[in-house]
């Protein structure tokens, strides 16, 4: 799926506009502030995510109402009309009819990648937690409520650690979504795997991919791990008065040659293995939904070298995928597509 007309108005700092995107590469450069990527976090919207980062203030601050408007006319394996109204509730509809958000994430599949992204490999296990989930999300339908109905219960069940109460109901309910999340993401690992072999010039050598499974013991059945694990990890978590098993403590080990990728790359290295995998991502949902994602990246040629990103460029030329990318400068070599600059949020073509 591509987006060929989007428009937006009252929305953060852009002013109303209609954008006819390319259906193949597309990069809005600007000045840090002018609203690059408020042109793709739009997008995203639009495509049934929610705002990126914690703001919450999406309707223009100088504009009329408290409402912003979003509308794409998108083609590809469908063609279909999105619009959003954004503040207080939001509301959006396709060819006129309400949708919900996990129904447009299934028609118009849309992966973003933002600067924190770039860490994939040599930070925090939440950051691949989050990746997963987008994944997961995108290739599961039912995933972003059980994942949330899974950290609810996972507050509920610290409440009752940290008050010295029995949590055998609550873990029996946790159970069935513990197991099926888990399944979920060994899946898309293993769709990820597949999907790296696709783009062997970004990393420096081939990537393995292992999921593990927060505080599991090393069970096959995810529903028997879980039991077997709460049992090996309960008086730590009493003592703790912490939920140690389950999704939440999950890790997706990204090694070579058996060994831990971050350790023995270079810094570069990590990057570029990075955007293997945010493209291996894209040919999952491409493998599995049958429909061309679209990928909007945010300053992540920025962390990469000269020549990391004319192999990234490349790499996503020849996917045949609707790119948006946000940069804050041109780049150095000819750019394969169409061009737009954002200076205090009026959005106009190049050349």
């Amino acid at each position: 799926m591509w987006c060929s007309e989007y428009l937006v108005r009252n929305f953060r700092n852009l002013s109303p506009v209609r954008i006819s995107w390319d259906p193949g590469l597309n990069l809005v450069t600007g000045k840090n502030g002018a609203g690059k990527t408020n042109c793709l976090e739009g997008l995203h919207l639009l495509t049934g995510w929610g705002p990126f980062g914690e703001r919450k203030d999406l309707p223009s601050w100088d504009g009329e109402g408290d409402r912003a408007y979003i509308t794409g006319t998108f083609c590809g394996e469908e063609d279909l009309f999105l619009a959003m109204a954004v503040g207080g509730s939001t509301v959006v509809k396709c060819d006129g009819k309400r949708v919900s958000f996990p129904e447009v994430r299934a028609r118009v599949p849309a992966l973003a990648f933002l600067p924190g992204d770039m860490a994939l490999l040599d930070g925090t296990p939440s950051i691949r937690r989050n990746f997963l989930d987008r994944i997961c999300a995108l290739l599961f339908p039912l995933y972003a409520r059980r994942i949330s109905d899974f950290r609810r219960a996972v507050r509920h069940r610290t409440v009752l650690l940290r008050a010295g109460k029995r949590t055998e109901s609550v873990s029996r309910a946790m159970a069935p979504l513990a197991a099926w999340i888990w399944s979920c993401r060994e899946e898309a690992a293993g769709l990820l795997s597949l999907g790296l072999a696709h783009f062997p010039d970004l990393s420096p050598a081939p990537l393995e991919l292992v999921h593990v499974r927060g505080g599991g013991s090393g069970t096959e059945d995810p529903l028997d791990d879980w039991w077997k694990s709460l049992e090996t990890w309960g008086e730590r978590e009493r003592k703790s008065c912490l939920s140690l098993v389950g999704p939440h403590r999950d890790d997706l080990l990204v090694r070579t040659g058996g060994r831990e990728a971050a350790v023995f790359f270079s810094r570069g290295q990590i990057r570029r293995a990075s955007v293997a995998l945010m493209l291996a991502a894209g040919k999952a949902v491409e493998a599995r939904l049958r429909r061309k994602p679209l990928i909007l990246l945010d300053e992540i040629a920025s962390e990469l070298d000269g020549e990391g990103r004319k192999i990234t460029v490349a790499s996503l030329e020849g996917t045949g995928w609707q790119v948006v990318a946000a940069a804050a400068e041109m780049p150095g070599e000819e750019w394969p597509g169409s061009m737009w600059e954002v200076e205090e949020g009026a959005v106009l073509p190049c050349g």
